[in-house]
C-alpha cells in the first residue's frame, strides 16, 4: 500500500512539475511575442522617423536624390531610362517600374516630387503613424485612399498615401514634394501665353511718370520687368512715385515685377542727384585688392532697395585688357581677371544681401573691344584659349558662387560663333554658358534697341533666335514700337513652330524661380532716408580712398 502511495506521488509531483514546465514555456512564449512586437514597434518607429528625417532634407531614405536640385539627367545615369516619360495637365512625370519610383520635372528637368512603394512601410498604420510623426497638416482622399501631409518646413512636404481610408490601413506610398518649385509649376500651369511671353520682356519706360501707354503694356500684355534710366530719376520722391505707380499698375498680374536700374556706381549712376555716389569699380579694385567690394555692393543694394528697385545690371565682370576700350574703362576692377572675380563676386554678394539681384554682365566679356556695342557691333578675335584664361573666368567663378542670372553683350565672339552676336548664339548661350560652365540661371540680352544690333538685324528676328538659342529674358530699355515688335514676333515664332510654348516655359520657370528666390513683391516704398545713405556712403569713400 505504501508502494502504491509513493506511486501515485511521484506521479503527482511529475504532473505537477510538467505544468509548471508548460506553464513556464506559454509564459516564456508570450515574453518572446511581446519582445517581438515591442522591437518591431521601434522598428516601425525608426523608419518612420528616418522617413520624415530625410524629407526635411529633400530626400528619401535610401535614395541619393534630392528635390529641386536633382536632374532627371542624373536619375538617368544611375537608373538608365524611364519606363514612361509623358506629359499631363499637372506638368512632366517619369516612372520607373522596377524601383516603384515616379518622378515628377520641372519645364527644365528638375525632379521636384519623389514618389516611391516600399515593401517595409506595408505593416504601418495610420494610427501608428499619428502617434510618431502627430497629427497630420492635412488630409486628401485619393480614389478611397487616405493620404497624410507634413508640412516639414518652408522647402519640403512629405505625403503617406494609405492603403485605404480605414485606419488600420497601412502605407502604401510615400513622397516627397519641393514646395517652391511646385508653386511654380501651379502658376505657370494656370497662365496663358500672352503672359508667359510677357515674362519674357524688360522694358524701359520713356519719361519721369507712368504713362498710358506703358501701363497698357504691364495690364495688357502682362510685361514682366522694367528698367528705368536717368531720364527716370529725377527727384527722389518722384522715383518713390513712379516705382510705386509701377507695382500697382501690376496689381492684378500672377507675378510680381522686376524693376531695375543700371546702378554700377562711378560714372554708371541711375538714381537721383540727391544721392551721394558710390565709387567706380576702378575705385574698388584699386582698393586693397578689393577690399571693400562687399560693403560698395551691400550699399548699392540699400539704395535700391530703399526705392523699391529689386534688380540691377552690375557689377561689370568685363576685364579691362585694352586701354582703347571706348565702353569700359574705369567700369572695370581692372585688368587682372583673378582681381575682376574676387571683386565682383563680393560685390555681387552685398547686392543680394539687400534682395537685390545683381546680373554680371557683358557675357562673355566685353573688355577687349575697340567699338562701343552702343554704336556698332563689336569683334573679338581671341582664341578659345585665351578667352577661357582672361575673359570666361569672371563669369566661370560667378556661377560657381552663387550668381543666377547674367547679361549676354552683343559681341561677335569669333572664336566661337563667327556668324551670331553672343546674345543670340545657341554656341555661345546654350553650349558655352550653359553646358560648358553649368549655368542654369536666367540669361538677358543686353538692349537689344543698340546700335549693334539695329545696324545689322531686325529686332524681332534677333529677339526669336535669343529664346531659341537658351535666353530668357529681352531687353528693350528705349521706345515703345520694339515692345510691340518683339511680342508680335514671339507669337508669330510659335504659330509657326520656330519655338515651342514648351521652350517659352523653361524660361518663365527660371525667371519665377529668380523673383522667388529673392522675394520680389509689388509692395511700395513710404519713403528714402537720403542723409543716411548719404552719410554710409561718404563714410565708405573715406575707407576706400584710404586703402589706395
Amino acid at each position: 500500500m505504501r508502494k502504491v502511495s509513493r506511486v501515485f506521488l511521484l506521479l503527482v509531483v511529475g504532473a505537477l512539475f510538467m505544468i509548471t514546465i508548460g506553464c513556464s514555456n506559454q509564459e516564456n512564449d508570450k515574453n518572446e511575442q511581446s519582445k517581438q512586437i515591442d522591437m518591431r514597434n521601434q522598428q516601425k518607429e525608426q523608419e518612420l522617423i528616418a522617413v520624415h528625417d530625410a524629407a526635411e532634407k529633400g530626400k528619401l531614405p535610401s535614395q541619393p536624390w534630392q528635390v529641386g536640385k536633382t536632374t532627371f539627367q542624373q536619375v538617368q545615369e544611375q537608373l538608365g531610362k524611364a519606363d514612361k516619360v509623358e506629359r499631363d495637365r499637372k506638368g512632366i512625370y517619369a516612372s520607373y517600374k522596377k524601383e516603384k519610383l515616379k518622378l515628377r520635372l520641372t519645364e527644365n528637368k528638375k525632379v521636384y516630387k519623389l514618389r516611391i512603394a516600399k515593401s517595409k512601410f506595408v505593416d504601418i498604420t495610420q494610427l501608428q503613424t499619428k502617434e510618431v510623426l502627430g497629427v497630420p497638416d492635412g488630409l486628401e482622399q485619393v480614389g478611397g485612399q487616405t493620404a497624410f501631409i507634413y508640412e516639414l518646413n518652408d522647402e519640403y512636404q512629405l505625403t503617406l498615401l494609405f492603403s485605404s481610408a480605414e485606419n488600420d490601413a497601412t502605407i502604401a506610398e510615400i513622397a516627397v514634394l519641393h514646395k517652391p518649385s511646385a508653386e511654380i509649376q501651379d502658376v505657370i500651369q494656370e497662365m496663358q501665353l500672352d503672359e508667359k511671353l510677357g515674362q519674357l520682356i524688360l522694358m524701359g519706360v520713356q519719361g519721369p511718370q507712368l504713362d498710358s501707354v506703358a501701363k497698357g503694356f504691364i495690364q495688357d500684355r502682362h510685361v514682366g520687368g522694367i528698367i528705368l534710366f536717368k531720364r527716370n530719376f529725377v527727384s527722389v520722391s518722384q522715383s518713390l512715385s513712379l516705382i510705386n505707380d509701377l507695382k500697382q499698375a501690376n496689381t492684378n498680374a500672377k507675378t510680381p515685377l522686376f524693376i531695375s536700374a543700371d546702378e554700377e556706381g562711378g560714372r554708371v549712376t541711375r538714381l537721383p542727384k540727391e544721392l551721394v555716389k558710390t565709387p567706380s569699380n576702378r575705385k574698388i579694385g584699386q582698393a586693397e585688392n578689393g577690399k571693400y567690394a562687399y560693403d560698395v555692393g551691400e550699399l548699392i543694394g540699400r539704395k535700391m532697395s530703399a526705392f523699391g528697385l529689386n534688380m540691377n545690371f552690375a557689377p561689370v565682370l568685363d576685364v579691362d585688357s585694352n586701354p582703347n576700350n571706348p565702353v569700359i574703362g574705369d567700369r572695370s576692377y581692372g585688368h587682372d581677371a583673378r582681381l575682376v572675380s574676387k571683386a565682383g563676386i563680393e560685390q555681387a554678394k552685398g547686392m543680394m544681401s539687400q534682395h537685390v539681384i545683381p546680373v554680371v554682365k557683358h557675357f562673355p566679356g566685353h573688355g577687349d573691344t575697340s567699338v562701343d556695342s552702343h554704336i556698332d557691333l563689336p569683334v573679338i578675335k581671341h582664341t578659345k584659349e585665351r578667352l577661357k584664361n582672361v575673359e570666361l573666368i569672371p563669369f566661370k567663378q560667378a556661377i560657381e558662387g552663387g550668381v543666377n542670372a547674367i547679361m549676354v553683350g552683343h559681341l561677335l565672339v569669333e572664336a566661337y560663333d563667327p556668324k551670331t552676336p553672343a546674345s543670340f548664339s545657341k554656341i555661345i548661350i546654350q553650349d558655352v554658358l550653359r553646358d560648358e560652365l553649368q549655368f542654369d540661371g536666367v540669361v538677358i540680352t543686353d538692349d537689344l534697341v543698340m546700335g549693334a544690333i539695329e545696324k545689322n538685324y531686325t529686332i524681332g528676328d534677333a529677339a526669336v533666335q535669343s529664346i531659341a538659342a537658351g535666353g530668357d529674358i529681352l531687353l528693350v530699355g528705349h521706345k515703345y514700337t520694339p515692345v510691340d515688335e518683339l511680342l508680335t514676333a514671339l507669337q508669330t515664332a510659335i504659330s509657326e513652330g520656330v519655338i515651342t510654348e514648351q521652350r517659352v516655359n523653361q524660361s518663365v520657370e527660371r525667371i519665377l524661380l529668380l523673383k522667388q528666390q529673392y522675394k520680389v513683391v509689388d509692395i511700395p516704398q513710404e519713403q528714402v532716408h537720403v542723409e543716411e545713405l548719404n552719410e554710409k556712403t561718404k563714410e565708405l569713400v573715406k575707407k576706400i580712398q584710404s586703402g589706395i
